[in-house]
């Protein structure tokens, strides 16, 4: 297993971890550097306990061998504009198939700003202002990657999803297709942290909730993390989806 930053230099202590675009995100007790620490807790690189765990709940992943890794790996999305960045992106395999695990590391930061249907008003308006964005083709084309074609997004079925789980989901699957890989998997990656906020940890597993909910297409559904939900298929590509927590000690 070798972790790489997106430049290709090698990540040999969790110091070298590729950061976030802002700055500000770079801290102790948030998402960015916990998850950097996570792969060096015991001063080398290792898979977080709690990922090999979740990954080991499916069948298909039965002797998964971890092969590299990217942090703040980019993946082009339909349309022109910003890509899905993911937290950290892993190329797999089992005896099997090659598999791709994209992780969204979360401690109580929010999935995004806007709903897909706040995103699409937001954008449209923009778009009518003169705007020369190509936000509402783009979202449009990724509802259609998970099954969803019309017109009007704000009375879609993901209407209330967060935007930032919908490019999730649909990144994980492209970059599945870049990396020639049969199986998908995304994941979120939480941190319970000293700084962490009880009612934001609640808000994102409701958002969770929701979006497990919707792309499964069963509203009754009990979600449960460290679990694994799927496969779905998104743009033609198997995906599992599934929650992971590590929980620091107080």
């Amino acid at each position: 297993m070798k972790l790489i930053g997106p430049d290709n230099s090698p990540i040999e202590k969790w110091e070298d971890w590729a950061r976030p675009k802002r700055e500000y995100q770079w801290k102790c007790g948030r998402s960015a550097m916990e998850l950097a620490k996570a792969w060096f807790r015991d001063g080398r690189i290792a898979v977080p306990k709690e990922l090999i765990e979740l990954l080991a709940g499916h069948q298909r992943l039965s002797c998964l061998e971890f092969i590299s890794g990217i942090p703040e790996k980019v993946t082009a999305l339909p349309e022109r504009g910003e890509g899905r960045n993911h937290d950290l992106w892993l190329l797999c395999r089992t005896p099997f198939e090659k598999v791709t695990v994209c992780i969204e590391a979360k401690v109580d930061e929010p999935f995004g700003n806007y709903t897909v249907a706040e995103y699409w008003s937001l954008t449209v308006k923009r778009q009518q202002k003169g705007n020369r964005t190509k936000a509402p083709e783009r979202i449009k084309k990724l509802l259609s990657l998970v099954g969803t074609e019309i017109d009007d997004p704000t009375r879609s079925s993901w209407a209330d999803i967060k935007y930032q789980l919908l490019t999730a989901i649909c990144g994980t699957a492209i970059q599945a297709k870049v990396d020639s890989s049969a199986l998908s998997v995304l994941v979120v990656h939480e941190f319970q942290t000293n700084s962490t906020e009880r009612d934001k940890l609640d808000q994102n597993m409701r958002a969770y909730e929701l979006f497990l909910q919707t792309v499964l297409n069963d509203p009754e559904i009990v979600i449960e993390s460290g679990r694994l939900y799927g496969p779905v298929t998104v743009d033609g590509v198997n995906c599992l989806i599934g929650k992971a927590t590590w929980i620091a000690q107080q």
